[in-house]
């Protein structure tokens, strides 16, 4: 059964106002890198790992309607040190890539379902496709994809004859020995979870977040590392407050996207967001809301990153001298922003998709795409990679 928080939900605070631009920070060994260019379509992202390296994927426009699924890797210093190769093709959008172990391991949908691979920085032997057969094409709007324990991957994703559950499973095992897939619970108590998103946490567990569908509220529950779900609880009412009974359902401004890390021993940090304003809610280590929501701050597009017992935030917006730039900010283990953050971007080119952010070891990567040039459609995706303590 859901509970209510026991802390109001009105959101503290009125978010960042001020973003330093990356620029004038002295002493944070900024360095910045071309990842591919001429890039005509959206889906790009980042991984980090412990030794400071990076891993990029995007998509290369095809033929007929396909594209490319193309892999490189980087250095702490944004120079491209793995030779950019295909893995794969799609239609599709949904191309993630994940740290996973001393391994990348890069997620997309096709027309079988959820696919995955494996790529390293040599180019041979070719990398191999896996497929999750229990997650098709047809749910792929409400998979959420999040990093296991051993360099698995974990999946929160629709289930059952009415999709009116979410199945989570853990599958990609680094270990061949292990299962490709193997489900770890099913809620009980969602009605109809749409947007999921799935974290691992220190305990051998999964945090999972979704939108209600129904009633239009965020919830939350956690699975133990038997697959025991606990009681699912209220993060966030519908938009605009409690429906009457009877009254049409109306569309609420809130992004359907939810962002889900865990922090440490802490619990995790769940962001989304309501209209145009990015809110940001702790939970305790049983998906239970901790203390009331924060603004962080004003944009679209947002990324999430676990730092520590908090998190990285990277979205675009303005920064108050021009609109369209990725901002970065640090979030407090109760979610509460700092008080400033950085403008990444340059300030030139308006950011055209939504960025990526990554931690590899104490180097905080940021990616986005922005125009080759002005009045050009061709787009080019940029890594930029600072010292993780020159975040305010």
């Amino acid at each position: 059964m859901a509970t209510a928080p026991a802390e109001p939900e009105v959101p503290r605070g009125t978010g960042v106002q001020e973003f330093v631009p990356v620029g004038s920070l002295e002493g944070c060994k900024t360095k910045s890198g071309d990842i591919a260019t001429y890039i005509l379509r959206e889906g790009m992202g980042i991984a980090g790992r412990a030794d400071g390296s990076f891993g990029a994927v995007w998509l290369v426009d095809l033929k007929g309607g396909d594209a490319q699924i193309a892999f490189a890797g980087f250095d702490s210093d944004a120079r491209q040190v793995a030779r950019a190769r295909a893995i794969s093709s799609t239609r599709d959008a949904g191309l993630r890539i994940f740290s996973s172990g001393d391994e990348w391991a890069v997620t997309w949908f096709d027309a079988e379902g959820l696919a995955y691979a494996r790529p390293r920085w040599e180019t041979n032997p070719p990398v191999g496709i896996q497929r999750v057969g229990a997650i098709g094409r047809e749910v792929s709007d409400h998979v959420a994809l999040a990093p296991a324990p051993g360099g698995a991957l974990v999946a929160a994703a629709p289930f059952g004859p009415d999709r009116h559950r979410l199945g989570v499973f853990q599958f990609a095992p680094v270990d061949p020995a292990q299962p490709q897939l193997k489900a770890v619970g099913v809620t009980r108590s969602a009605k109809m979870p749409r947007w999921p998103a799935v974290a691992a946490d220190a305990s051998g567990g999964y945090l999972v977040a979704w939108q209600d569908e129904e009633d239009g509220s965020i919830r939350a529950s956690r699975f133990d590392a038997a697959g025991r779900e606990g009681n699912a609880h209220l993060v966030a009412k519908r938009q605009g407050g409690d429906r009457p009974a009877g009254a049409a359902q109306e569309t609420p401004d809130r992004d359907q996207r939810l962002g889900l890390v865990a922090t440490g021993s802490a619990g995790a940090l769940l962001l989304w967001s309501e209209g145009a304003t990015l809110i940001a809610r702790a939970l305790d280590a049983e998906a239970q809301p901790r203390g009331a929501p924060w603004v962080v701050g004003k944009g679209k597009w947002r990324a999430l990153a676990p730092s520590g017992d908090g998190a990285l935030v990277a979205w675009v917006g303005h920064d108050g001298k021009v609109e369209g730039q990725t901002l970065l900010v640090k979030l407090a283990a109760d979610g509460a922003p700092s008080a400033r953050g950085i403008r990444v971007s340059d300030g030139v080119f308006p950011v055209k998709d939504s960025p990526s952010v990554a931690l590899a070891g104490e180097r905080v990567g940021v990616a986005w795409t922005e125009p080759m040039s002005t009045g050009v459609s061709t787009k080019r995706a940029v890594l930029r990679v600072i010292e993780r303590t020159c975040i305010p």
